[in-house]
């Protein structure tokens, strides 16, 4: 069964003013990297998934698989896992799918809101994580953190069309990580 909170990607989801600054912060903060000869990007292939392949200079596969109970197959120089593990019932369960699916020297980046009050949570979210929590769920899946960020997704004007959309300049960010395995 695939999880309810699966969102789908279609062209109108890819041309959303929030996914354009993302996937541009995204891309920013991957930055200059080194080529791989493998990549996965967890979901579904969109648009994006085709730019991370030029950054990388590979190409990407991507999972049609549900992450909270099937294995990841194959072994990757790079994976990315942006948007995702809020979707998931066992985030630690994909992690660790992840993990085992990375090459020794492997790459994780993965993105994921921060946590911030229920009432500001998008429907389609299982979890909602605190950077504390997330530092502790990445140890226990056995990655470290090589960097990490945070940024805003809506356009500035957005924050002052209402009261839940201030609400959500105040408290809503994603935050973004490099991930390796520890050894």
């Amino acid at each position: 069964m695939i999880n309810s909170y699966r969102k789908k990607i279609n062209s109108e989801y890819s041309h959303l003013d929030t996914n354009t600054i993302r996937w541009s912060k995204t891309l920013d903060f991957i930055g200059k990297c080194d080529k791989a000869k493998s990549g996965l990007d967890i979901g579904d292939r969109s648009s994006f998934t085709v730019e991370l392949e030029k950054v990388f200079g590979c190409a990407f596969g991507n999972t049609n698989i549900d992450l909270d109970t099937d294995e990841i197959k194959g072994k990757y120089d790079v994976i990315t896992a942006f948007e995702i593990i809020e979707h998931l019932y066992n985030p630690l369960w994909c992690l660790e799918q992840i993990r085992q699916g990375l090459l020794e020297n492997g790459r994780l980046y993965l993105s994921t809101p921060v946590g911030k009050p229920y009432f500001l949570w998008s429907p389609s979210h299982f979890h909602e994580i605190h950077q504390k929590r997330l530092n502790f769920l990445f140890k226990r899946a056995q990655f470290h953190i090589i960097r990490q960020d945070t940024f805003k997704i809506h356009p500035t004007y957005f924050y002052f069309t209402g009261f839940r959309p201030f609400l959500r300049g105040i408290f809503e960010r994603v935050q973004i990580y490099e991930l390796g395995i520890n050894k």
